[in-house]
């Protein structure tokens, strides 16, 4: 029997709670937002738990702290970099529609190929944004984090670790 899968959006909780008044709705999206926008991993858990406290009979809000509280080191992270984001909501949105994927057609693939092809798409899905014809066209997020290019291209840097590392994942053809 397939496990009923429970939501764990604001937008959900909203349609299921029409009784919330707008400036509730507000507390609560400000409630989780100071989660992230905390300055340590130690005031991360702390505000993780005072929501646990305070909206302890809200299952969905409870499942939303759950997965804050699995992610807290990857949501304190970005303490490390100065212009690191945060959360990475699109990537991980992006990521879960290819583990999909993945399951699916698993069983064609090498399963030590799967890693380095999973890697190299996430790398290109992330910096689609710097893609041409994008807002931020031409631009480098890889050069943003100080990484030296010496006036390659980015994607051409980009496509040269992958056909770098693309021998390694085929199989000797004697």
């Amino acid at each position: 029997m397939a496990k009923k899968r429970v939501s764990a959006t604001f937008d959900d909780f909203s349609k299921t709670h029409p009784d919330w008044l707008p400036d509730q709705l507000q507390q609560l999206k400000d409630d989780f937002d100071s989660v992230l926008n905390a300055s340590s991993l130690a005031s991360y858990s702390q505000r993780v738990r005072r929501n646990r406290e305070r909206y302890a009979d809200e299952p969905m809000l409870l499942k939303r702290l759950d997965i804050l509280k699995h992610k807290r080191f990857l949501f304190t992270n970005h303490l490390k970099h100065k212009d690191a984001s945060a959360y990475s909501a699109p990537l991980d949105r992006s990521m879960r529609f290819l583990d999909k994927k993945l399951i699916k057609f698993g069983q064609y693939r090498a399963e030590d190929a799967i890693n380095p092809m999973v890697n190299a798409w996430a790398i290109v899905n992330n910096l689609r944004q710097f893609l041409p014809d994008a807002k931020k066209a031409g631009q480098s997020l890889a050069e943003h984090f100080g990484v030296q290019l010496k006036g390659m291209p980015w994607m051409e840097a980009l496509n040269l670790c992958t056909v770098g590392s693309l021998d390694a994942m085929l199989a000797p053809t004697f």
